[in-house]
């Protein structure tokens, strides 16, 4: 038979028990739970505020390359952006077109069935098909 040496007492607790755990997660598990989200809090909340500390830059240096570029430069890169924003436009002024057709197509049918309605020859639930000239 082995003899271990005596324990000495156990320390008394004081003051009020510490928060109750969730039953079933082991202290350890926790502990590594909340340190992981911790750090990947915390080189996301890195991440974001690098990047725009970049873009802050960058945004710096291309206003410092605008206002320092000679006139010829400057004219030159302004001729550029409406060209841009020209060939942008074609496509745009197309789609406007094309809305504004509709639109007057749908007023004419609207037109057409108040005036339909009107003479009796649609009724209220017909609404939804297109009146026969």
């Amino acid at each position: 038979m082995s003899t271990r040496p005596p324990r000495g007492p156990r320390p008394i607790r004081r003051g009020a028990p510490g928060p109750p755990r969730p039953t079933g997660i082991p202290a350890a598990t926790l502990r590594r739970l909340i340190y992981t989200g911790a750090f990947a809090a915390v080189t996301a909340v890195g991440a974001i505020y690098g990047a725009g500390l970049k873009t802050q830059q960058e945004r710096q240096q291309e206003v410092r390359r605008i206002v320092e570029a000679p006139p010829e430069d400057r004219v030159r890169d302004l001729e550029a952006r409406r060209a841009a924003l020209l060939t942008q436009r074609k496509p745009l002024d197309a789609k406007l077109a094309d809305l504004r057709a509709r639109m007057k197509a749908q007023e004419e049918e609207e037109a057409l069935f108040a005036a339909a309605k009107e003479k009796g020859v649609v009724s209220e639930v017909d609404k939804t098909k297109k009146p026969q000239g």
